[in-house]
């Protein structure tokens, strides 16, 4: 079996921390299936979300410094959506209670209320980019 792949269910405790693993990766066994077993295919896509994922996190800060609502909401979204689809879900578990946050604020001064809940995703990314490529034991 490619290394990427492998058993495990992540858990996110009551409080929002991630316990165990932070990928599920019978998440990317599924998009594999639905690709038509293309082991290269989710190997990119795996790739990619790695190389991409500190630049999201750090896009996520930079839309708090310039208080900018719009670009905020995108680059959670895009953490979001990308997380679900390779099965980060610690990752994909704070990005949606960040865009909650957002959602909820009056206005765009309200934006650093939220740093905190950014520098808590940050504190996943390096273990979640070493668990999406730490081959199955």
């Amino acid at each position: 079996m490619n290394r990427l792949f492998g058993g495990g269910r992540g858990l996110v405790s009551e409080y929002g921390e991630c316990t165990e693993v932070l990928v599920d990766r019978t998440v990317l066994i599924a998009l594999q299936a639905e690709l038509g077993g293309d082991q290269a295919i989710i190997g990119a896509f795996v790739r990619n979300y790695v190389a991409l994922l500190p630049w999201r996190v750090s896009r996520l800060h930079r839309a708090l410094d310039n208080a900018d609502m719009e670009d905020a909401m995108d680059a959670v979204l895009s953490l979001k959506t990308s997380s679900h689809m390779v099965g980060a879900i610690c990752m994909d578990r704070l990005a949606r209670e960040l865009e909650i946050g957002i959602r909820l604020l009056p206005n765009e001064n309200h934006l650093d209320e939220l740093r905190p809940l950014v520098t808590h995703i940050e504190q996943y990314v390096a273990g979640t980019i070493a668990e999406l490529e730490s081959p199955v034991p």
